[in-house]
């Protein structure tokens, strides 16, 4: 019998609130074990206005409730990203966010990671074989209890993306977000060399920004050309897990796509950095088998396959 050496809560239900509340149910004690005085949630906002492709205020409120719920909650909790937005705030303002604080007997405080002052400079590469610098906020390297709260979308250059894209390209210096991907601006990005160097990058940056937490609100899936697309429709699930991999490979396989065939999960099952292989997750709660999907891919997607590498292993090292 195959070895279980992560575990994923999967719920469902059509209450978004009660459904995230019960994946981090599902895996109370490892998740009462990462909390800290200070935690952060970090939201996805890929829009300031498109709340399909943007995390709902009710996902916050259910990881919230959960976070109260333990023997020792946090005093302060964070709600911090880096969003793409008209005007600073716009995602606070047109989600609802400021509600949240006067709702709970716990500070609520809303961090606009654009203002940070104090970034952490790590090498990253860029398509050529150069290397460049990516920019990292003190704000999340600091805090002591990390919270990705993604959406699973379907997405233009890894397939997927799911909770460790989302801390990690919603967090670095705006700026240095298109390096990521290998190349200096939008206009020069070409498949398949972006999903090459991306795959490379967010592990390297996996190093310093992988959440304590991964938690999936699945109330509604984006599907066919994301990440910020219209093309939705209600999926109702959640899952959470404090093996960030583990997570999104169980949502990735909701989805209808192969873990293992991800470049991302790919890389940290290999490097030990996580558990992607589903043989080798205790999924607790709905059966996995239960809620797949067949998400449809982006039109690009066959050419995102291609993002294996031969000198990957040194790249990686």
């Amino acid at each position: 019998m195959t070895e279980k050496r992560a575990r994923v809560g999967l719920s469902r239900g059509e209450n978004r609130r009660r459904t995230v509340y019960n994946a981090l149910e599902l895996v109370r004690a490892d998740v009462e074990s990462r909390v800290a005085e200070q935690v952060m949630l970090k939201p996805n906002f890929l829009s300031g206005k498109n709340q399909l492709a943007s995390s709902h205020a009710d996902a916050m409120r259910g990881a919230i409730d959960f976070l109260l719920s333990t023997p020792k909650p946090p005093a302060e909790i964070l709600i911090a990203e880096g969003g793409n937005e008209e005007y600073p705030g716009q995602a606070w303002d047109v989600f609802g966010y400021h509600a949240l604080d006067a709702e709970y007997p716990v500070s609520v405080r809303l961090v606009d990671l654009h203002k940070e002052t104090n970034w952490v400079e790590t090498p990253i590469l860029l398509a050529d074989g150069s290397e460049t610098i990516a920019r990292m906020p003190k704000t999340v390297l600091d805090c002591p209890c990390t919270i990705s709260v993604a959406i699973p979308k379907t997405h233009d250059v890894c397939v997927v993306t799911l909770a460790l894209k989302n801390m990690i390209m919603g967090t670095i210096h705006k700026p240095d977000r298109v390096k990521m991907h290998g190349f200096p601006n939008h206009a020069s990005r070409v498949l398949p060399d972006e999903a090459r160097i991306l795959n490379i990058n967010l592990i390297r940056l996996s190093r310093f920004l992988t959440p304590d937490v991964a938690l999936i609100d699945g109330a509604w899936g984006l599907q066919g050309d994301g990440p910020g697309g219209e093309d939705g429709f209600p999926f109702g699930v959640a899952a959470a897990s404090t093996d960030v991999f583990a997570a999104d490979a169980v949502m990735t396989k909701a989805m209808g796509f192969e873990p293992l065939e991800m470049g991302l999960l790919h890389y940290g099952h290999q490097l030990g950095l996580g558990v992607a292989d589903l043989a080798e997750i205790d999924v607790r709660g709905t059966r996995l088998a239960d809620v797949v999907r067949s998400f449809k891919p982006h039109q690009s997607t066959d050419l995102q396959m291609q993002w294996q590498m031969a000198e990957a292993e040194r790249l990686l090292a």
